[in-house]
């Protein structure tokens, strides 16, 4: 009786050890400001502070590549040159703007979603080698993926469905990237 007593032990005392090795521990912030302070930081807004029709950011995903930093939010991915120092605010050098087709618009609004989901949230931005970055949105709940040239984002082959390789909600979370030809997400 003693015996399966022990065993249990040990073998709960092991996997107590096992789970608390497979999880890192989270690393000490670089710096912590207070939010008085953080207002000397410059701004992202994704569009200059002068313009009118400005929109919620709807922030999806941000990536680092060589010096550009992509931010991709709502119809939008943003790039920001790293080199330079901003003052007040953070421009984005470069835009690429996709958005929804109307009848994709109109199709998700028929299934009950409200207008402000019925948008193109891009949640895929993987580069495929150095040249060439797929990049998926949501397309108001239909989900479609593109090749685009890194470095200028131009539109670069043909529209493929984003079904298994995006999720159809903004709100949904996700990982994705390729693992030698094959796309993971």
């Amino acid at each position: 009786m003693r015996l399966p007593l022990l065993c249990a032990s040990v073998i709960l005392m092991s996997l107590s050890q096992c789970r608390a090795v497979s999880f890192p521990e989270d690393e000490d912030p670089i710096n912590i400001v207070d939010y008085h302070y953080s207002r000397q930081y410059p701004v992202f807004r994704g569009r200059p502070s002068g313009n009118e029709s400005q929109h919620r950011l709807d922030f999806q995903l941000m990536l680092k590549i060589r010096d550009t930093l992509y931010i991709a939010g709502r119809d939008q991915v943003y790039t920001v040159n790293l080199n330079e120092v901003p003052k007040s605010e953070v421009t984005p050098s470069k835009k690429l703007t996709w958005r929804s087709r109307q009848q994709d618009r109109e199709n998700c609004a028929m299934k009950g979603k409200h207008k402000d989901e019925c948008h193109n949230f891009i949640k895929v931005f993987v580069p495929r080698n150095d040249e060439m970055v797929f990049v998926c949105g949501t397309n108001a709940f239909n989900p479609m993926c593109r090749y685009y040239q890194l470095n200028t984002l131009e539109y670069d082959g043909e529209e493929i469905s984003g079904l298994a390789r995006c999720p159809f909600d903004a709100r949904q979370t996700n990982v994705a990237l390729f693992a030698g030809k094959n796309f993971c997400l």
